[in-house]
């Protein structure tokens, strides 16, 4: 597009008026702000574009945008929402927020036009916004991620990024996705990225206010809470932010280890003692942890501290010139859980004053550790990847050429490693893993380098891994050749189906260009992964001790193998079926309703199998009937066990 195609806007003129019909609409999200939509800034990217769009669709005064078909809003420098013949696009920059750098009326096509030569050059990324309705949109039910959407388009979606996150490190993730970098602290997890931004701008501001005092003034506290499940490292993020600061002078407070109130206090007159213009910032690690047998005792002994900025030491009021709070939490994974959810509860937390302590607070951080913090949660591979990648690069050389090469891993244990249902204490659980394995004297980490059981169900749960891993062994180098085979046949099923129906030519012609029905080389990711996640499923289970059906090669002349399922064995793997597709429903923000309505993810199907109506089980049954036909094209077999 040449720069006659565009109008840009200027500022003071009435949106109505401002773009002739035959140019296509230039301005920056920077005008929509200070034509006061609410957009947020500088928080994430998918934070504004969801913001954006939601006002789009609902603000009436915005028709005249909603109805154009191609449009350029610039996100200052680092980025731009496109519209392009009524799809959406984001170009951005991934280690870059976006910024005020821009004025209202700097000439915006030369910015337009570097993004787009930065894009050729690799330094600015594209990504699909996905199409949402109105009600999705208000409900806030699918949220914009740019990491899910681009793992969604990679081969082997979210386990094969991790997979090569692990292998050959951050960087095959980062230069893709909107990252942030503050010193040893690295995340691509979006929430985690809105909440750092959020943190570092309160230090930031704090940092400005301590040095603009009058008179060096005292200077209310900044008061932080962090929280997150044991092991995640709730700490160490907020010590990167400040590190980068370079203000701060930071100690710490375990309460867990003073018995009273006047240890602790009498341990923060020491902490609060600075030099050199920096800013004391104090951890008070698991700050609702009990006081004299009282749950969250400690919590009225802050409340003047944070608010007035002093406290009372053997009867002297000690005063505090200006200083961060750090509370840590030990018994809530998220500041969600640490507020009370019954009447009972919120009782008993008033009489702690833990209304007034969260009154002061003026900011909290949720760390989310390796394990998925809930059912929605599909970017937990790829904290865990992270996580293992930097731990084996840092402290076992050897697997990886002396951290100048590849890591070196098995894929099947490490396919197993990163998909196990949880690490039992978080991160402390990947670091102890490692540390536990047999790593000193060899250069590839295979499953031979494990502890024992015992040791290993410390950290995770061993029967699950061991399916996953045992799984992968036999069969995970298959899963796509199995998944292919699936399709095809569901393709064909699906053919044969609309011909028995009386379909012509041309309704046939349309039916081969629904998107399920491309071949397999053309089939969105989508589609495929929910046959790999058929044959992963299943697969495992079978392989437990509790299942009576088997999977395995195939063993020639074998009596107790299965050729067709019918039956109880037809049964079990139609529920195993049926489980499978409810856990990945619900992992894609799905949820139970009484009618099917996909704008709001809501089906009657997400219930037990046995709950389903009878057609819904013969659909189901009818999709596993011909497993035994897949697995023998591959050389593997279904067997009935006999232990």
């Amino acid at each position: 597009m040449n720069k006659s195609d565009f109008k840009q806007y200027e500022p003071g003129v009435f949106l109505e008026k401002a773009f002739p019909d035959d140019k296509i609409p230039l301005l920056q999200m920077l005008h929509l702000r200070m034509l006061d939509y609410l957009i947020s800034r500088g928080i994430s990217y998918e934070r504004t574009v969801d913001d954006f769009m939601l006002q789009l669709h609902t603000n009436h005064s915005l028709r005249c945008l909603r109805e154009r078909d191609n449009m350029v809003i610039l996100l200052n420098e680092e980025g731009a929402l496109i519209k392009e013949k009524g799809k959406w696009t984001l170009l951005f920059t991934p280690e870059k927020e976006e910024k005020l750098t821009l004025s209202e009326d700097a000439p915006l096509y030369p910015v337009l036009k570097k993004l787009y030569n930065d894009e050729k050059d690799g330094t600015v990324c594209r990504i699909n916004v996905p199409h949402r309705s109105l009600r999705t949109l208000i409900s806030g039910m699918a949220p914009f991620s740019i990491l899910d959407e681009y793992c969604k388009t990679q081969p082997g979606s979210y386990l094969s990024v991790a997979e090569q996150i692990v292998y050959q490190g951050n960087e095959v993730l980062l230069k893709h996705v909107p990252v942030i970098r503050y010193g040893n602290l690295v995340t691509a997890d979006k929430e985690e990225i809105e909440k750092y931004y959020s943190i570092k701008s309160l230090l930031d501001d704090y940092i400005f206010q301590y040095d603009h005092r009058e008179n060096d003034s005292t200077l209310q506290p900044l008061s932080i809470a962090v929280f997150g499940p044991p092991g995640c490292g709730k700490s160490f993020g907020v010590k990167q932010i400040a590190k980068s600061c370079g203000r701060f002078f930071m100690s710490s407070i375990n309460l867990s280890q003073y018995n009273s109130p006047v240890e602790m206090f009498d341990a923060l007159r020491g902490m609060l003692q600075y030099q050199n213009n920096s800013i004391p910032l104090i951890f008070f690690d698991e700050f609702d942890s009990e006081l004299a047998g009282t749950s969250r005792g400690w919590l009225k002994y802050f409340l003047a501290p944070m608010q007035d900025g002093e406290y009372t030491l053997n009867g002297r009021v000690c005063s505090i010139s200006g200083a961060v709070f750090v509370f840590a939490g030990a018994t809530a994974a998220s500041f969600k859980e640490f507020l009370p959810n019954s009447p009972e509860a919120e009782e008993q937390f008033r009489l702690v004053k833990g209304v007034d302590f969260v009154s002061r607070l003026k900011g909290t951080l949720n760390i989310k550790g390796p394990n998925p913090r809930e059912l929605t949660d599909r970017s937990y591979i790829i904290r865990r990847a992270m996580l293992f990648h930097d731990q084996i690069i840092s402290k076992f050389p050897g697997i990886c050429n002396n951290g100048e090469g590849p890591v070196s891993i098995s894929r099947g244990l490490l396919s197993a490693l990163l998909r196990v249902s949880e690490y039992r204490h978080g991160t402390r659980s990947i670091e102890l893993l490692l540390a536990m394995s047999r790593l000193s004297d060899v250069t590839r980490f295979t499953p031979s380098c494990l502890p024992v059981d015992d040791q290993l169900d410390i950290h995770l749960d061993v029967e699950d891994f061991k399916n996953k891993l045992n799984f992968e062994q036999m069969m995970g180098g298959m899963v796509d050749k199995y998944s292919e085979i699936a399709h095809e046949q569901y393709r064909n099923k699906h053919l044969e189906d609309a011909k028995r129906q009386g379909c012509s030519d041309e309704e046939l012609s349309i039916i081969m260009k629904e998107p399920e029905m491309a071949d397999w080389s053309s089939l969105d990711e989508l589609f495929k992964s929910g046959h790999r996640s058929q044959i992963r499923y299943v697969g495992e289970k079978l392989l437990s001790y509790g299942m009576s059906i088997g999977l395995r090669p195939i063993i020639p002349g074998a009596t107790d193998n299965i050729t067709e399922l019918f039956g109880p064995v037809l049964e079990e793997l139609a529920t195993l079926e049926h489980e499978r597709w409810v856990r990945d429903k619900l992992a894609e923000g799905w949820h139970y309703g009484k009618s099917l309505n996909a704008d709001l993810k809501s089906s009657p199907e997400l219930v037990p199998y046995d709950e389903l109506d009878a057609s819904t089980q013969d659909m189901i049954r009818l999709y596993v009937r011909n497993m035994p036909i897949y697995l023998q094209k591959m050389g593997y077999e279904l067997y009935k066990k006999s232990y």
